[in-house]
C-alpha cells in the first residue's frame, strides 16, 4: 500500500470502516493494533455471527461454541499480520475456525462422556430424544439427520450451508483439490438425504 493510501486510509471514520472490504481492514488493523481496535471490531462485528453459528452446528454446545469463537477472535487480534492475502480473508479466519473446532471435538472425545455428532461413537453421542413435531418439526429432523452424520460430512455441511462458503473456499479451509471437495459435498448430501429419510420414519418418541 503506498503512503497516500495509506495517509487516507487513517482518515476513516468509525462509520466508513463498516465500507471497506476486508482485505482492507486488514491493512488498517495491521496499522493500527493495539493502540486502535476500531477496524478489528468492524471485522469481529461482520463474522462473529457466522462464526459462533458454525462453531455451535460443528460442537452441538454452546459453551464450546462461545469459547472455540472466543479463541478465534484472540488468535485473529494476534495473528492478523499473518494474512497474506493469498486466498480470501474470509477463507483465511475460516481455517483457524475449523482447527480450533477440530481441536475441541478431540477433547470432547477424550474427556467427555456426553453426545456429540460423530457416528463412531454414537452409542455415546446419539440423539435419544426427540420433543416437538409441531411448529419446528423440520428442523428438528434436520438437526437430528446432521447429528448422525459422519464428522467429515457434517462439517462439508455446515460449511457449505451454513457458513455460505463456496467451493472454492471450502477447498481452501479443508486443503483439497475443486474435485475432491465438490466429491466429499455431493457424497455428504447423499448421506444427508438418507439420514433425514431414516429420521422422518422413525416414530416420535
Amino acid at each position: 500500500m503506498s503512503s497516500t493510501h495509506k495517509e487516507s486510509v487513517n482518515e476513516f471514520t468509525g462509520a466508513d470502516l463498516t465500507e471497506l472490504s476486508d482485505e482492507m481492514l486488514v491493512e488498517i488493523c495491521n496499522q493500527e493494533l493495539p493502540e486502535s481496535t476500531r477496524a478489528y471490531k468492524v471485522l469481529i462485528r461482520r463474522y462473529e455471527g457466522l462464526i459462533y453459528n458454525t462453531c455451535l452446528k460443528l460442537l452441538n454446545n454452546q459453551e464450546d461454541a462461545e469459547e472455540v469463537a472466543q479463541d478465534t477472535f484472540i488468535q485473529l487480534f494476534n495473528k492478523l499480520h499473518q494474512f497474506e492475502g493469498r486466498s480470501s480473508f474470509k477463507t483465511w479466519l475460516y481455517r483457524i475456525v475449523h482447527n480450533y473446532c477440530k481441536n475441541r471435538i478431540s477433547k470432547q472425545i477424550r474427556h467427555r462422556k456426553r453426545k456429540v455428532a460423530l457416528e463412531e461413537h454414537a452409542e455415546h453421542f446419539k440423539e435419544d430424544t426427540y420433543d416437538s413435531r409441531e411448529d419446528d418439526e423440520r428442523s428438528e429432523l434436520v438437526n437430528k439427520a446432521m447429528d448422525t452424520l459422519k464428522p467429515r460430512d457434517k462439517e462439508i455441511l455446515v460449511l457449505k450451508f451454513m457458513s455460505g462458503l463456496t467451493i472454492e473456499e471450502i477447498s481452501k479451509v479443508l486443503d483439497l483439490g475443486l474435485s475432491a471437495t465438490k466429491m466429499r459435498l455431493y457424497r455428504a448430501l447423499d448421506a444427508f438425504k438418507v439420514a433425514f429419510e431414516r429420521t422422518n420414519k422413525e416414530p416420535a418418541a
